[in-house]
Formats: C-alpha cells, structure tokens, sequence
C-alpha cells in the first residue's frame, strides 16, 4: 500500500503563505521565493506541489470569493424578526468580523485590480453581492422606500464599511466603528422621510 498523498494539504499550506506574502507585498510583489521562504519549502517544491505562479493567483482569487461568500452569508444568518436591521449592522460593524489578513488581501487584490479586467469583474460582483444584501435589509426595515432610495443609502452603508474595515489595520479603532455603524443607522433612517 502506498503513502498517502499529501499534494492537497501541501498546496493548501502553499496557498497559506503566499496569502500571507500578498498580505505583506501585494499580488505582483509576492514572489515565488517569498512564498517558498514563508511556506518553509525549497522553490522548486513550490512548482512541484502548485504548478506555476497563475495557478496560486486563480487558487487565491477562488478562496477569496469563497470565504467572501460566506462572510456574506454570516451577515444573514438567523437574524431575528424583532430588531433585524439593527441586529444586522451590528454584524457588519463587529470587529470580530474583520480580519486583518482578509482586510490585507482584499487591498491587494483592489491594487492589482486596476490591470486585470477579469479580477476588477469578480471583486466587483463580490461587492454587487454585499450591496444587494444591504438593500434587501433595508427593504424589509423600510417597505415604503423607493429602490433607488434604498440603493443610494445601501451605497452609503456599503462605503461606511468598507472605510472603517480598511482602518482597521491602524489598530484600536472601536470608537470609530461605533460611530461609523450610528452613521450608518442615520443614514437608513432618512429612508422614513
């Protein structure tokens, strides 16, 4: 009987590091050899295990969508029917809902987004997939709002998130977040008017 094949456990700990090097330099600064040193194998085990450098920038690209997915999906999850908007935007601002290295990434892949076409198409339609959750939100707190209402004050609580999850790398930004997530109950409430 054979050994077991460990190829997929080593492509997923490769997939780690070079997460953890895009974190650091970005998608077209994480080399080959960072990845090496960061997953603690020689360089040509890099290829033998992955391929080439493309495969590991679809392969992030598709976790990234994945763990997007779910975030997403966590956001909807058994919410309750008393307080729902209110219990939402708490989710959305939680700090334990932010991760430092996700936050990193996602900078990253916005950079290099501005030469890859088909990478700005699938952020875009991660953040289509966010804006389309908020508006639905709003649309069950807010029945009487016009959609364009609720898509221009969806946009504003989708740019309120996105500013505070990115400063969050700065550290302790509690208070911020607080405010930032009563910004955002403001802003919905111009839909009563």
């Amino acid at each position: 009987m054979g050994r077991p094949s460990l190829k997929k456990e080593r492509f997923e700990e490769i997939l780690d590091a070079f997460e953890r090097c895009v974190a650091c330099y970005g998608l077209n600064g994480a080399t080959l050899e960072q990845v090496a040193a960061e997953a603690g194998l020689a360089r040509p085990l890099i290829r033998h295990h992955v391929g080439n450098r493309q495969v590991l920038v679809t392969s992030l690209i598709e976790r990234y969508q994945q763990k997007s997915a779910t975030y997403i999906k966590l956001l909807s999850t058994d919410l309750p029917e008393k307080n729902r908007f209110k219990t939402f935007l708490d989710r959305l601002f939680d700090g334990e809902f932010s991760d430092r290295n996700f936050v990193l990434v996602t900078e990253a892949l916005i950079a290099a987004a501005t030469d890859n076409q088909e990478l700005t198409s699938k952020l875009l339609d991660i953040i289509g997939s966010v804006l389309k959750l908020i508006k639905s939100e709003l649309k069950l707190e807010f029945k009487q709002a016009s959609s364009k209402s609720l898509q221009v004050v969806a946009s504003g609580i989708l740019g309120i998130y996105f500013n505070v999850d990115s400063l969050s790398l700065l550290g302790d930004i509690n208070q911020l977040r607080s405010d930032s997530k009563k910004a955002a109950q403001q802003l919905a409430q111009t839909l009563n008017h």
